[in-house]
């Protein structure tokens, strides 16, 4: 019996921690700009690739495709931060949803020219 009730008590826990992005906003990431292509008004330097992500095959059952996709988002957006860069080029986005939301960009410091 006690293990049933500590069995219930974990499975809760996992689905509700599953409710929700895990990928929050860095207050410093607020300003990051993301673009389908940059534009050609800006001068930017090109730092690095990131993978931004939310969700996994466990996690995506418990989540709406809003909080995945924000999340992915916030993720590729405090990478940028933390890598130095103010702007993100998407390359790609995958929003199947079927486990999880993923985007691949390009992170740039970019300024206005």
């Amino acid at each position: 019996k006690m293990k049933m009730t500590l069995f219930s008590v974990l499975f809760v826990l996992f689905v509700l921690g599953g409710c929700s992005a895990k990928n929050v906003l860095i207050p410093e990431a607020k300003n990051v700009r993301l673009y389908d292509t940059l534009p050609s008004s800006l001068h930017c330097e090109y730092i690095d690739e990131v993978i931004g992500s939310e969700a996994n095959m466990f996690t995506f059952l418990f989540m709406s495709n809003y909080d995945m996709t924000a999340g992915a988002r916030a993720h590729l957006r405090n990478q940028a931060v933390k890598l130095g860069g103010n702007s993100i080029e998407i390359q790609s986005a995958d929003f199947m949803y079927t486990s999880s939301t993923v985007f691949i960009g390009h992170v740039y410091n970019c300024r206005s020219k």
